[in-house]
């Protein structure tokens, strides 16, 4: 097989090949680098294997070949099982031999420093030359289930049977797909195929993604992500998928500062902010987990079903055997934000007419009547035909264990509905957790991952259609970008780039260092407020007075204002002192823009002021967004009831805020911000204004 040109020999001869070289196999099979020949024969690869080892004659029991030049047809895949050192010269023997794809065992590249770097982009280089497409560094490797390819040294796959299935796992950690087997198949879950892309030198979780995304042996994607690589091959990814009707769950580490700095040690990977990497999840429609237990489990409650419209019920009804049981992901739903619905009266009707003569609470509790077919069927249809509930969870208790037959039996004979049902069993029950997924159920094992999966399901929406630009704003504020000098603006000039978006500004005027004052064109009370590029947060340096109450006090604060600033920051060059009219409304937000290393224009909107840091109330999504979406995001904020009038207190201009999260999210048209900050932005009853702003650019 040639170099692969297109998405259908790249995925033939990663995952399908006709013929794999293992270079460096060891003859000790029990050892990381025997293990590949060993499994492949274990599990019923049908191609050609060709062990490559110059020290050695024969192989675990098999002919060995010194060199790729000896091997007498053609190679689709190696596998680079050599140490470190000896990896490059492997590679550009592949390469010379016309090898399609070659996958590398060993570590000791991006993630090890600067050396690693270079030694890993010598790889790539050598790599693309030919046409070769390599996996890794750092990867354990390929599998098809389906075709017996176990081109892996992961040991799990010591297992005497791989689970086959039609979930494909794309992982940046090799060591998962060991998990997602033993894990997987303890409860009759399996793979259609998985890989573990490591570093990611050069074929990344989106190209390998985008090469699978019309797989016939798959219909649902899980990604293990560290980072965030390539951003715009995984969009292209689930743009893919989704037109293919496959979903793509993902399980990522980073939400704390240990799981980023592991992420980057683990794989060489760029450090970015984890929020903007979940908006970047989201934008795309990958359903982002909290449990690697819900990465297992939840892909059946999306398999086959498109994301749900926006007028949509999000109700979920809960049926149990086991009051106590269904409290348990009730809770967990609770804290998710997710509604847990009463039968609405109609329902309730039904459900009496059944014979189940319920009180109206968020659980139907049958009890030990529950156990019984009859009786947990005719509420599984009850429930599944009510309008107010999207999906419905059915817990059962012990009876799961041993007598599946009883409450666990109408649950499978519903699979089929169009409304997805959940299930979470409450005993150790793997025998009808595996009943359940040979018939297609999502099945959890904990109330944690069966409210996660739940909650992902539901956050599935339609792609949002495409922000409109204005590209007079745009160009209005890319002149006074051309006018400032520094890579930094001063606020002054900061609010003339926020009034060319259309982002109005207070009203302001600007005083000498020494205090001279100047009429002022608004009346007192008064801010005052240090002039510099080089002091982005007045507040710490000593350089804002508030309420100023006259001209005399002004002048004496102005001058205190610069003694402290001098004191506090000697380096810094000041322009001037800047005064601005006190200013109130309904709430103070916080506007944001940057470009995150990882996956580029974020915008951020939160509760603002001088406590932004401390409230942590934000939303956060790529940029540019429509109004609609920025109304989206204002909805999230924990704080929204406050701009929404909160017991009797006056409502803010919500599409006014709407319309400045836009067009501040504009910036992703002008490469050259970096970063952009209103803090505060004042929300009255009628528009908005920006009373403090920041704007940094590339370095010119």
């Amino acid at each position: 097989m040639p170099p692969p040109t297109d998405a259908t020999q790249l995925a033939e001869a990663l995952f399908a090949p006709r013929s794999v070289a293992l270079i460096g196999i060891s003859d000790d099979a029990s050892k990381t680098a025997g293990r590949p020949l060993r499994f492949l024969r274990k599990h019923g690869f049908g191609g050609a294997i060709y062990p490559v080892n110059p020290r050695r004659e024969t192989v675990q029991g098999e002919r060995a070949y010194a060199s790729l030049a000896d091997i007498p047809g053609a190679i689709d895949h190696a596998y680079i099982l050599v140490n470190t050192p000896a990896v490059e010269e492997a590679v550009a023997s592949c390469a010379a031999r016309g090898v399609a794809v070659a996958t590398i065992l060993a570590a000791g590249f991006a993630e090890a420093g600067a050396e690693g770097r270079q030694r890993q982009q010598r790889l790539v280089e050598i790599a693309g030359a030919t046409g070769m497409r390599l996996v890794g560094p750092n990867s354990l490797g390929v599998v098809n289930t389906h075709r017996g390819l176990t081109l892996t040294a992961n040991a799990s796959f010591l297992t005497d049977a791989l689970p086959k299935g039609r979930l494909t796992v794309i992982s940046q950690s090799g060591s998962l797909l060991g998990t997602f087997i033993s894990r997987g198949g303890a409860r009759g879950i399996g793979f259609a195929k998985m890989i573990s892309v490591g570093n990611e030198a050069d074929l990344s979780v989106g190209e390998i993604g985008a090469a699978l995304a019309d797989d016939a042996e798959t219909d649902a994607f899980l990604l293990f992500l560290e980072t965030i690589r390539r951003p715009e091959e995984i969009a292209r990814f689930a743009a893919l998928a989704r037109r293919a009707g496959k979903p793509i769950l993902a399980y990522k580490l980073g939400r704390s500062e240990a799981g980023q700095e592991l992420a980057v040690s683990h794989t060489g990977a760029m450090l970015g902010s984890d929020i903007a990497a979940e908006a970047f999840l989201r934008r795309h429609g990958i359903e982002r987990v909290d449990h690697l237990e819900t990465l297992l489990e939840a892909a059946p409650l999306m398999i086959g079903r498109a994301p749900a419209t926006a007028d949509a019920a999000r109700g979920v009804g809960v049926v149990a055997t086991t009051g106590g049981g269904a409290a348990m992901v009730v809770d967990r739903l609770g804290m998710l934000g997710v509604e847990v619905a009463v039968p609405s009266a109609a329902t309730a009707a039904r459900l009496k007419a059944a014979g189940i003569a319920a009180e109206p609470s968020r659980i139907l509790d049958l009890t030990l009547a529950g156990t019984r077919y009859e009786v947990m069927r005719a509420a599984l249809d009850a429930l599944l035909a009510a309008p107010e509930f999207a999906v419905v969870v059915a817990v059962v208790g012990s009876s799961a264990q041993f007598n599946p037959e009883l409450a666990v039996k109408p649950i499978i004979d519903c699979a089929g509905h169009a409304k997805p049902i959940a299930v979470f069993l409450t005993p150790q029950a793997d025998a009808t957790l595996r009943l359940l997924a040979e018939h297609g159920v999502a099945a959890f094992r904990t109330p944690e991952a069966c409210a996660d999966g739940i909650a992902a399901y539901l956050r599935r929406k339609p792609p949002m259609p495409a922000a409109a630009i204005d590209a007079e704003a745009v160009a209005r504020a890319r002149a006074v970008l051309r006018e400032a000098p520094g890579e930094v603006l001063d606020e002054r000039r900061s609010a003339a780039f926020f009034a060319a978006l259309g982002i109005p500004p207070v009203a302001s005027i600007t005083l000498d260092l020494d205090g001279t004052l100047r009429p002022l064109p608004f009346p007192f009370p008064v801010a005052a407020k240090v002039l510099s590029a080089d002091i982005p947060h007045k507040t710490e340096a000593g350089g804002v007075a508030l309420a100023i109450a006259s001209p005399q006090e002004l002048g004496e604060r102005a001058r205190a204002i610069v003694a402290t600033v001098r004191e506090r920051r000697p380096e810094a060059r000041l322009d001037g002192i800047l005064v601005q009219p006190m200013s109130a409304g309904i709430a103070e937000l916080l506007l944001g823009y940057r470009r995150d290393p990882q996956v580029g224009p974020v915008v951020t909107v939160g509760l603002g002021g001088t406590l932004a840091e401390i409230y942590r109330d934000f939303a956060v999504r790529l940029a540019p967004v429509s109004p609609d979406e920025a109304a989206e995001m204002i909805a999230e904020l924990r704080g929204a009831p406050v701009l929404s009038g909160f017991r009797g207190a006056p409502a803010g201009d919500i599409a006014a805020l709407a319309a400045a999260v836009a067009r501040i999210s504009t910036l992703a048209q002008l490469p050259e911000v970096i970063e952009a900050e209103i803090n505060p932005l004042v929300v009255k009853a009628s528009g908005v204004t920006a009373l403090d702003g920041l704007v940094r650019r590339s370095p010119p």
